[in-house]
């Protein structure tokens, strides 16, 4: 019996001794196949610059390209920013390190607008996910202007209005913008975060409203009794009568009236102001005698802006200075007066155009305006002024799309010295960088790409009066109308 026992027991602890044996051959190990020690980890981000290989951080911007670094972060098969799933080249990955790029597209969702969202980048792997805080920077903010009835009393609503009003961390009213002279805790921003809203107070005089946000930060000058307005751009310098202007800049606000070189006046009736109170629209109502200024009268004061019907500049007006030439035909529609009846409805005066139907047979010499300019005295335009310092401005009106053909300008090729050509060209309105239709725009181009010299008065003594217009239409596959009007050539500054 006790032979048997010890048989027993001996046998017992041969097969423990096996059944242990075989775990550790057949069990792989925890560190080859997925055990702890195989968790990825991600430790931080940095650009994919090796020079700045030690500048790390958590905030990113869309659209950026980082690196992140970490351990076991091979066999990736997912991968989450903001808890939305971001495409990925594995090939750009190594168990150290995996390159990926912030989605910028619009329907990538920011934690700023959706403060629901988690502010995270997620890795799933084969083996185990990783995650890290990760905060995608959502736009700056941007203080527009300030919206309320002035003069601003204590008690009075206020509203800031723009854009991007995420994430907020503080707003505060200042003196100087350097010391919080008071905080504004009482504020509500509006589902857009466009508006934010809240209550004067008594401290708020003269002084600065300051917004931070988590991206940025941005300000705006506070004045209770009323911001001064200011100019930034206009339409056109030399608008036709009839034809709408539109000034541009801000603090437009309770706009009383328009001055024309001291010789027009605007009334507020017949002024339409944005609701952003940055632009003010009205119909030029006649053409004034003298060149001047444009100013707006607001709640704030007054607004300038300089240059405005630059008689002087002018080189061809058709109504007297300069013209069509007489030794050639010019345009096909002469000189003409617009009528209300047909295009282009309303002119200065007179102007030029031409009208009609390019096909194969007239496709690259189809209709031209010869002009004989006058150039501007040294009073005006001084000898020693750089060419790539002045451009040309005129007014044109386009009755059709100029989907094809094109115009080809030359100035100044007198005295058989060749011909100094800007081809291709279509005009686009100044003010709005398109091609405007059925309506009067300024269009200006810089001067250097329509003459060789580099010096005004080396141009003007070197060439005779001479500015052309030919539109032609290479290789026109069909019949094509064409419809131009122009008006007020003017050698002016270039506009900054």
């Amino acid at each position: 019996m006790r032979k048997l026992k010890n048989i027993i027991r001996n046998s017992g602890c041969l097969i423990l001794f096996l059944a242990i044996f075989a775990s550790i051959v057949i069990t792989p190990s925890c560190k080859e196949e997925g055990g702890t020690d195989r968790i990825p980890v991600i430790h931080y981000l940095r650009v994919t610059d090796p020079a700045l290989a030690d500048s790390t951080f958590t905030d990113v911007s869309p659209g950026s390209m980082i690196v992140v670094v970490g351990e076991n972060l091979d066999g990736v098969k997912k991968v989450y920013i903001n808890n939305q799933e971001i495409s990925f080249n594995a090939n750009y990955g190594t168990s150290t390190s995996l390159i990926i790029t912030v989605p910028s597209d619009e329907d990538f969702q920011l934690s700023g607008p959706n403060p629901d969202i988690p502010s995270e980048l997620r890795i799933e792997t084969d083996h185990g996910v990783a995650t890290y805080p990760m905060h995608v920077l959502s736009p700056g903010p941007v203080i527009s202007y300030i919206s309320a009835f002035y003069p601003i009393y204590p008690g009075d609503e206020i509203s800031l209005v723009g854009e991007n009003f995420y994430e907020i961390k503080r707003i505060y009213f200042t003196k100087d913008s350097v010391e919080v002279t008071m905080p504004i805790t009482d504020y509500q921003v509006s589902a857009e975060h466009d508006i934010v809203t809240f209550s004067a107070a008594d401290v708020m005089k003269n002084g600065y409203i300051i917004m931070e946000c988590y991206t940025s930060d941005a300000s705006i000058e506070f004045v209770y009794d009323g911001p001064k307005p200011e100019i930034t751009d206009i339409s056109s310098t030399m608008p036709v009568v009839g034809s709408e202007v539109t000034i541009v800049g801000k603090n437009f606000i309770n706009i009383s009236e328009i001055r024309i070189n001291d010789e027009i006046t605007i009334p507020q009736e017949d002024i339409e102001v944005s609701e952003s109170l940055n632009s003010a629209t009205f119909t030029m109502p006649s053409a004034p005698t003298c060149s001047g200024t444009i100013s707006v009268e607001a709640i704030g004061g007054t607004a300038e802006m300089g240059n405005f019907y630059p008689l002087e500049n002018v080189i061809i007006d058709y109504d007297g200075k300069g013209g069509l030439d007489p030794n050639w035909s010019g345009a096909n529609l002469g000189i003409l007066v617009a009528n209300t009846a047909e295009p282009p409805y309303t002119s200065t005066g007179n102007c030029t155009g031409m009208k009609g139907t390019i096909d194969s047979s007239t496709q690259w010499w189809w209709q031209q305006v010869l002009n004989k300019p006058v150039w501007p005295s040294s009073s005006v335009i001084q000898g020693n002024t750089r060419i790539s310092e002045l451009e040309l401005q005129f007014e044109c009106y386009l009755g059709e799309e100029m989907e094809g053909p094109v115009i080809q300008i030359t100035m100044g090729e007198g005295n058989g010295e060749g011909v100094f050509a800007l081809s291709g060209y279509v005009p686009v309105s100044a003010f709005t960088g398109k091609t405007e239709i059925g309506k009067w725009m300024q269009c200006s181009i810089p001067l250097e790409s329509l003459v060789e010299e580099n010096i005004w008065e080396d141009f003007i003594e070197g060439h005779d009066e001479v500015l052309n217009l030919y539109i032609t239409y290479p290789n026109c596959p069909d019949d094509t109308d064409v419809e131009i009007y122009l008006d007020n050539f003017r050698i002016m500054p270039t506009q900054k």
